[in-house]
This record gives structure tokens, C-alpha cells and sequence, in this order.
């Protein structure tokens, strides 16, 4: 059974599990041998003893742990367990990596690279295939035929993913034509790796692309169609769960449409792992109705309609469905479902209010209010993310009847308003503003503004809006608004060492919680911003808890620029 590493692994704690288990073997420890033979390709079939009688060299032991985890190759761990030392090389900036950093700028960055050296494209058959460099695809080939499955680049991974997961889109050359022909050359569509160790990242979800983050920051592939349909038509697996999950936080159904008509059934099952008890096991939910019930309660009905029509079943989360169609106003979806088979729900008053007010039912809604005047405020008791909900879906009429009856636009910590920016629900945004949404609320998660969230998700027009409202001053730090800052400062002085923890009372403690504007400015290296809080006195002896200083700080984040000021300004007496 595999182990669940965990998401905040870095390189030194993987380093030393692989030396712990190394030193076990030497010490002859039947657990060490119990795990080489299980995990060690080379060590298949020996008992434990036997195993401990081999010879181990590091790189053995490297390899069980990988495997023990979910990677198959020790390198593939070690990227995953260092995305966040920062971003350098060329492969890790032009592909879609599936973590926060995934930004447009990475691939302007990538772009920039191969500009300023072009013998990129040529360095390796995995730079071609990221390049979109068929030529040099096809010469690597030739030479060699084996590399057309050899794993390989930043990533350790095979080259047709490095030509689906790249987002360079280059002119006058595609990935695609590289995809093509590392297909013709027997390539497995069915290649993918394991991010985390637990869910499978495939060629296929590196064509239709988006996730978490958002498609600004996770767009699909520039010719993701005609990718998908070569992928799928060489025996890609249509059963893809990642691809479905990357795709289902917008409305659109192409990738469902797409593995639905290549065979995607209702008996397949999601293959990605569950983590349970520190261990990974197999996932007993199907795929279809994983889809089905993130449609129904995210509002997405015609992609709801279309699962069921597939054979998702209508009666999973003991009959809820019809309940959660109701409760997010879509009373069609609700009998649609009902005529299929899901078992119909009876509404509590709160419910009913809350379907009211998702379907922009105005006089349903009032005449619930009226009957009982008190239902906003148990509502807010019961479910006190409704309005946000409704936000993240861009309801535009619902968030509109919710604030004129009363719903308060600041509750939860993850507000309707980080909702609405992170999904670029402009017209929400615009609303929830002039409604007394707060501006400067941070979620609980993140412990980041709406503007954080806008920025995070790409969402510049969002972003734009909110920057110029009436932001706080790290909002203002990190935008470089240095007029905004001056006038904070004028407004209230005490604001210049506030903490952000300070900003979030009563909340539970956030790694972030230490820093001050000074040290935000620094770590996100905004210079400007770092300039004029230095000129107003702000101190420099700020640290981590665990005692780290600044300037060490900001180096380790790749903030240069700021690290010399600070340098500087500690060489001056400054703000200490």
C-alpha cells in the first residue's frame, strides 16, 4: 500500500526518508528490507531477509521511497518537492505544473529563454517536444529510437507530456505536430505521471488543461481539440479523471462531450487515489458521478443533464441531489433529475428561502420573510455560505435579492467578494462593493484580501477594479499604489508596522501572520513599495518566528532587488 507524502514535503525531508531508509538496511532492520522489496523494482519477489542481504546503494533507497510514495522515478519526486524554490529552469516555465506559481508570466519568462538562446529548442528531445521543434523530435528519434518513452527534462517525464503540457504557443510552431509524431513513433498516449503521487496527470489533461487556478493561469492547449482527438483516437483512456476535474470549475462540457463519445462510461471509476489514514487506496466513486455531483451543486445544469443522460446516478449522497439542485435555484435541473429517478427532497423554511434566493424568486423570498422575520438571520446560522456561493457562480440577481434582504456580504471569512474576484465576476464584484463588502477581508486558507484572489486567478480587469477602491495597505504594497500608501500612512501611522495576523483577529494562526508591510513588500519584491516604507521609518529587525531576518528571507524567495535595499538600509542605521 502506497504512503501519502503529504503536499508540504520539501527537498530536505524527502532527502531524509531516503537516508533513514538506507540507514535501516544497514542496520538490518526488517522494516528497510519489508519496503525495498516492496517498492524496489529490482528487489521484486525477495523476502525481507533477503532483501536486507543485498547490497543498497543511495540511489536504491532514492528509488523505494519514490515509489513508496506514488513517483515512479526519484527525480519526479524531487521536482515535486522543490516547486517552491523558486523558478529557473526552462522546462518548469514553459508547462503547465499544477501549482500556485503556474502565472502567464512563467511562459513569457520561457519565451524570453528560448529568444535570448534559441539552441534551446535543439538541447534535448525533451526541449523539442516543449518547443513544438518536430524537426528535432524526429533527428532525436532517429538517433535513438528508445527516447521516445525515455523519461527525462525538469520533470522527469516522458516527451509527448512535455508536448502537452506546454503553454509556449509559439508562432510558426506547434507541439502538436511534436505530439503527432512522438505518437507515430510509439509513444503511449496513456502517459502521465503522478502529482503527489496520488493523482494522475496524463497526456490527455495536459491538452485540455485548466484547473484550480483558474484558465488565465491554466489555459488548455492552443490546439486542444485537434490534441485531444489524436490522443484519444491512438487509445488515450477516455476514463480521465484529472481532465474532467481540471475542466468542471467552468461551464463549458467540451472535454466531457469529448471522453463521453470515445467510451467514458457510468461503471468507470475515478483513478486517482484517496488518501486515507496517511496511506493511498484505491477510489471507489465513479467518474461520472463524482461529475454529476459537482454539476448539480456548482450550477452547472446543462453539464448535470448530460451526465445523467450517460448513466451517472441520480440517487448517490443518500438521494441529496434534488435538494441541491433546489437549493441552488435551479428547480428545471430538480425535476429533471426527480423524473429520472433521484428521490425528491422536502425543504426546510431556510432551504426553501435560500432556493428562493437563488432563483431570484423575489416575492417567493419575501413572502418567506414575512412569514418569518427572523429567516436571514437563521439562514446565516445554517448556512452561512449561501451568499458566497451564489458569488462564485456569478448569480449576479440572486447576490442582488440576498444584500436587499438583509444577508450580510462579510460572512464567511472566504467572503462573496473572494469569490467574485477570483472568478472574474466583474458585475458581482461592482455590486458587493457598493453593498459594504470588505475590501481588506482575509480568508481563512490563504489569509489574502479579494485583490490577492483577483490577481492569484489572473483576473486583471477584477483586479484593476478593486485596486482602486479603498485597499489596505498590503494591498496597496503589493499593486506599488505608492500614492495609496502614503495615504494610508497619513490616515493612520500605526499602519505602518501592523501585522497581517493583526488584520485577521480571532482567527487561527497563519504561517503569514508575522509580517509586517515591510516584510510583505520584501518577500514579493516590490522595491518601490520597500523604498518609501523605509523612508517613512519602518523597522528592519522584523523576523520569522523561526528568527530568519529579512534580507535572507527575501533572497530565499528570489527577491533580490529588495534584499539589497535591505542590505543597504541596515548598513545605514535604518529602521532598527
Amino acid at each position: 500500500m502506497l504512503k501519502h507524502l503529504g503536499y508540504e514535503r520539501a527537498a530536505a525531508d524527502v532527502r531524509a526518508l531516503a537516508d533513514d531508509l538506507a540507514a535501516g538496511h544497514r542496520a538490518g532492520e526488517r522494516e528497510a528490507g519489508r519496503r525495498l522489496a516492496s517498492h524496489h523494482p529490482g528487489f521484486t519477489g525477495l523476502t525481507a531477509q533477503a532483501a536486507l542481504r543485498q547490497p543498497v546503494q543511495a540511489a536504491d533507497a532514492e528509488l523505494a521511497v519514490a515509489r513508496e510514495h506514488g513517483f515512479a522515478t526519484w527525480r519526479q519526486l524531487l521536482a515535486f518537492a522543490r516547486h517552491g524554490e523558486g523558478l529557473a529552469d526552462f522546462l518548469q516555465l514553459a508547462c503547465l505544473c499544477y501549482f500556485q506559481t503556474d502565472r502567464p508570466a512563467n511562459r513569457e519568462q520561457a519565451r524570453a529563454m528560448l529568444a535570448a538562446d534559441p539552441a534551446l529548442a535543439r538541447r534535448d528531445i525533451w526541449h523539442a517536444a516543449c518547443v513544438g521543434d518536430a524537426a528535432a523530435v524526429a533527428g532525436f528519434l532517429d538517433a535513438d529510437p528508445a527516447l521516445v518513452e525515455k523519461l527525462g527534462g525538469h520533470f522527469d517525464w516522458p516527451p509527448l507530456l512535455y508536448a502537452c503540457y506546454s503553454r509556449l504557443d509559439l508562432p510558426g510552431r506547434s507541439t502538436l505536430a511534436a505530439a503527432r509524431l512522438l505518437i507515430a513513433r510509439g509513444a503511449d498516449p496513456n502517459a502521465h505521471y503522478m502529482w503527489g503521487g496520488q493523482y494522475r496527470f496524463t497526456a490527455l489533461a495536459g491538452a485540455f488543461g485548466e484547473g484550480e487556478m483558474g484558465p488565465v493561469n491554466q489555459p488548455p492547449h492552443e490546439e486542444r481539440d485537434a490534441l485531444a482527438k489524436l490522443l484519444l483516437a491512438a487509445g488515450a483512456d477516455p476514463n480521465d479523471g484529472q481532465a474532467l476535474y481540471n475542466t468542471m470549475f467552468t461551464p463549458a462540457s467540451e472535454c466531457l462531450e469529448a471522453l463521453l463519445a470515445h467510451g467514458l462510461g457510468a461503471m468507470h471509476r475515478n483513478n486517482w487515489l484517496l488518501e486515507e489514514n496517511g496511506r493511498l487506496v484505491e477510489n471507489p466513486e465513479r467518474t461520472l458521478d463524482y461529475q454529476l455531483r459537482w454539476a448539480v451543486r456548482k450550477h452547472h445544469p446543462a453539464r448535470a443533464k448530460l451526465l445523467v443522460e450517460h448513466g451517472a446516478d441520480v440517487t448517490i449522497d443518500d438521494g441529496s441531489l434534488h435538494e441541491a439542485a433546489m437549493l441552488s435555484g435551479q428547480p428545471d435541473l430538480a425535476a429533471h433529475l426527480a423524473e429520472h429517478g433521484a428521490p425528491t427532497a422536502r425543504l426546510s423554511p431556510v432551504q426553501r428561502f435560500v432556493a428562493a434566493c437563488n432563483a431570484a424568486d423575489g416575492d417567493g423570498a419575501r413572502a418567506l420573510l414575512a412569514s418569518e422575520p427572523d429567516i436571514v438571520r437563521r439562514t446565516g446560522q445554517a448556512m452561512p455560505e449561501a451568499l458566497a456561493a451564489a458569488a462564485q457562480a456569478g448569480r449576479l440577481a440572486a447576490v442582488r435579492l440576498m444584500l436587499e434582504l438583509g444577508f450580510d456580504p462579510n460572512r464567511p471569512r472566504t467572503t462573496a467578494l473572494h469569490e467574485a474576484a477570483f472568478h472574474g465576476h466583474a458585475a458581482v464584484v461592482d455590486l458587493l462593493l457598493r453593498e459594504g463588502a470588505n475590501i481588506r477581508a482575509r480568508d481563512d486558507h490563504f489569509a489574502a484580501t479579494p485583490l490577492q484572489w483577483a490577481l492569484t486567478a489572473g483576473e486583471q480587469e477584477v483586479a484593476a477594479v478593486l485596486g482602486a477602491a479603498n485597499i489596505g495597505i498590503f494591498d496597496a504594497v503589493l499593486v506599488e499604489n505608492l500614492p495609496r500608501i502614503a495615504a494610508v500612512l497619513d490616515a493612520a501611522p500605526a499602519s505602518l508596522e501592523i501585522t497581517i495576523g493583526e488584520e485577521r483577529p480571532g482567527a487561527d494562526a497563519h504561517q503569514d501572520d508575522w509580517q509586517t508591510p515591510l516584510a510583505f513588500a520584501a518577500l514579493r519584491n516590490r522595491a518601490g513599495a520597500l523604498k518609501l516604507l523605509l523612508e517613512r521609518g519602518a523597522r528592519l529587525d522584523v523576523a520569522h518566528p523561526d528568527g530568519s531576518r529579512l534580507p535572507a528571507l527575501a533572497r530565499a524567495a528570489g527577491a533580490d532587488a529588495t534584499a539589497g535595499l535591505l542590505d543597504a538600509a541596515a548598513s545605514e542605521g535604518r529602521g532598527v
